[in-house]
């Protein structure tokens, strides 16, 4: 058996994360030189790298088809985990999202991530041949909502944002009709988009009236909304009946209950990172610092980069979380665009990989299992880059493998183990 898995091995994919690991400890390293202690944050994320190769292989060590049979064990052991670092988890620039175990702390979002795709590919198999029913979405659609749900409540915006594109990838792929798919579609747009409209307005008429009382602003959006999805239908000459007419005015109530839930929790920082992508220039000492330092860095990096120690955005300290968030930039100033185009050729044989390895599966159950972790890191490495050239908003997200972070690594190193697992049993024995 060990001979066979050996043999079956995915070297390629391990190889790739064990390369992209290997230059973030070595920019970690150049990136907290200016402390003076740079070996400890170099040993943690070290030690998080051992302790993650020993969970993979853990991981594949069993049988993919085992893990489907606790799926709703695990997500009752995450929703646990989510309540109770509300109540005993320690508090992090704001956010109460970790347990604190003396050297080591652990971040519940992190695993519930791995827990919702299991559990989520669980459930397609099951239903597969009736997932074209909308009434099989609810249950997928409120077990993610929960989860977003208790990770709000911590607050931490940028852990929840992660599960949406989980969601709507993986039932999209289930099987899911494109009308599901759209109602879907109509409740994260009122849901996000809601709370952005009213961070722009208070950006850009602050002195009216108007934003004393957004919830009047909401109201007005989702009937122009609702006015605008019903014209869109008549135009097209689309015919439904009442029971959809029910079903669209619910999603839109419920997005609206939703967005106002979010605007709620949101923090101010956390509104200021959302308008200033738009224009940093806004708060350049502020919220839009981040990515003008982070601008700068990556132009003054080049073709060649400045040399491993030798960037000054780096090295002087002027780009933030330059160890965590950020870590990009400093590869961008010191490595330059050689190994900037490295690191995300790495990354590009990481998602390929992924991809082949759901194609080949020998279940839908390992299938939709692959294509869910692939969308996490797809989404991760997306987001993160798009922040750091100010295309995309401020979420506070850190790129795969590459980041300091020891649950991040070591929940990442879980996920690799799974792919790996769904490859050497694609076929067999």
């Amino acid at each position: 058996m060990k001979t066979e898995i050996f043999r079956k091995f995915d070297w390629i994919i391990f190889i790739d994360v064990i390369f992209i690991t290997l230059i973030g400890l070595l920019f970690i390293y150049s990136a907290q030189l200016r402390t003076g202690n740079p070996m400890f944050f170099l040993i943690k994320q070290s030690t998080a790298l051992g302790l993650g190769i020993a969970a993979m292989l853990i991981i594949i060590s069993i049988r993919y088809e085992l893990y489907s049979e606790y799926t709703n064990y695990f997500y009752i052991f995450g929703l646990i985990l989510l309540v109770a670092v509300l109540f005993f988890g320690i508090r992090v620039r704001g956010a109460k999202s970790w347990f604190d175990f003396g050297k080591f702390a652990f971040q519940p979002s992190e695993i519930v991530k791995i827990v919702l795709i299991l559990y989520i590919a669980k459930y397609i198999n099951k239903n597969y041949y009736h997932m074209k029913k909308f009434s099989r979405l609810l249950t997928p659609f409120f077990a993610t909502i929960l989860y977003i749900g208790l990770i709000l409540l911590e607050p931490d915006f940028s852990s929840a944002i992660v599960f949406i594109p989980i969601l709507l990838g993986m039932v999209y792929i289930g099987g899911v009709s494109k009308k599901t798919i759209n109602l879907v579609l109509i409740f994260f747009i009122i849901t996000l988009g809601l709370p952005f409209l009213e961070i722009f307005l208070t950006i850009k008429i602050s002195d009216t009236s108007l934003v004393n009382n957004f919830k009047f602003i909401y109201i007005i959006s989702v009937i122009l909304i609702s006015i605008g999805i019903l014209l869109f239908i008549k135009a097209i000459h689309y015919k439904i009946n009442k029971k959809e007419y029910k079903i669209i005015f619910l999603i839109i109530l419920l997005g609206l209950i939703s967005a106002m839930t979010i605007s709620g929790y949101l923090k101010d920082y956390q509104k200021k990172r959302i308008i200033v992508f738009l224009d940093p220039s806004l708060d350049p000492l502020g919220s839009g610092y981040n990515i003008l330092q982070s601008r700068i860095a990556i132009g003054s990096g080049k073709i060649t980069g400045r040399g491993l120690f030798q960037g000054t955005q780096t090295q002087l300290g002027f780009i933030p979380d330059q160890h965590t968030d950020y870590i990009f930039a400093v590869i961008a100033e010191e490595g330059g665009a050689i190994v900037s185009i490295l690191v995300i050729c790495l990354y590009i044989v990481l998602i390929w990989r992924g991809i082949t390895i759901a194609r080949n599966a020998s279940d839908k159950f390992g299938s939709l299992t692959a294509v869910g972790i692939v969308i996490m890191f797809s989404f991760y490495i997306i987001l993160n880059l798009g922040m750091l050239t100010g295309i995309m908003p401020v979420a506070g997200v850190p790129l795969p493998f590459l980041s300091y972070g020891g649950s991040s690594l070591i929940v990442n190193f879980i996920a690799i183990g799974i792919l790996i697992n769904i490859h050497i049993r694609r076929f067999a024995y």
